[in-house]
């Protein structure tokens, strides 16, 4: 990080003002727009007594915010990692929180888990990760289906946030997108979709196919094709029935 930008994220962090940084760097503050949006979506989209699906909850930032805005609620959250897992298990005892990771079919994998940056974990390794920095360990873990998890299960907003794998937990969740028609909010960028041999207008005509329309998290759309996950765009987006 140039020196600058790190003594700016050092007074920021000091001071508890994230927008600071916001104010000088542009991926900052799309970064800050996006975690402002999302609750805001839940707020609009999640009743009281509202069902949320968590897949990738990681420490549950997002599903915090599912909790305090439906009290009520079903919530429902897959994380393959075990100590992260039992962590949520601690601090959400009314979560349903399962030690799994979801994709397009059944099976056991092998899941890259970085230790010092455990947000960029998955099935598969991220390049932009050394050794160095993220001090990767390679677990097997079980892997479920949306269709097979959630049988039975009305969810009114689902989040994705796997690392690149986003493809594959829609295919593994046809049946129940299309008969639920829940609200996506989904984490979505080209080049950890590549990983899994996955183009962004692979991912959208799936949604397309499956009824649904894209907008920025932050509200710009409907998203055209060719913009979806194009450099510099959005990360979060939302995936609404049309």
């Amino acid at each position: 990080m140039p020196l600058g930008r790190r003594a700016i994220s050092a007074l920021a962090h000091r001071l508890e003002r994230p927008e600071l940084v916001a104010a000088f760097y542009g991926g900052a503050r799309l970064t800050l727009r996006e975690e402002i949006a999302i609750p805001a979506v839940l707020a609009a989209a999640l009743p009281a007594g509202g069902t949320y699906v968590d897949v990738g909850t990681n420490q549950g930032q997002v599903l915090r915010e599912a909790v305090r805005i439906s009290p009520r609620g079903r919530h429902i959250a897959f994380e393959p990692i075990p100590a992260l897992a039992a962590g949520l298990r601690r601090d959400f005892p009314a979560v349903d929180a399962r030690e799994l990771a979801v994709g397009a079919r059944a099976e056991e994998a092998e899941f890259c888990h970085f230790r010092r940056l455990e947000g960029w974990s998955g099935l598969r390794r991220s390049p932009e990760i050394s050794d160095e920095r993220g001090e990767p360990e390679y677990i097997r873990v079980r892997v479920s289906t949306l269709d097979a998890e959630l049988e039975g299960v009305v969810p009114d907003v689902v989040k994705i946030d796997v690392e690149g794998n986003e493809l594959g937990v829609l295919e593994g969740g046809r049946g129940v997108l299309s008969r639920t028609r829940p609200l996506l909010i989904l984490e979505h960028v080209a080049a950890a979709s590549a990983l899994y041999g996955a183009g962004s207008g692979a991912i959208w005509d799936q949604l397309a196919e499956l009824g649904y329309e894209l907008f920025a998290v932050t509200g710009e759309g409907p998203i055209a094709r060719e913009r979806f996950g194009a450099e510099g765009s959005a990360v979060n987006w939302l995936a609404r029935p049309a």
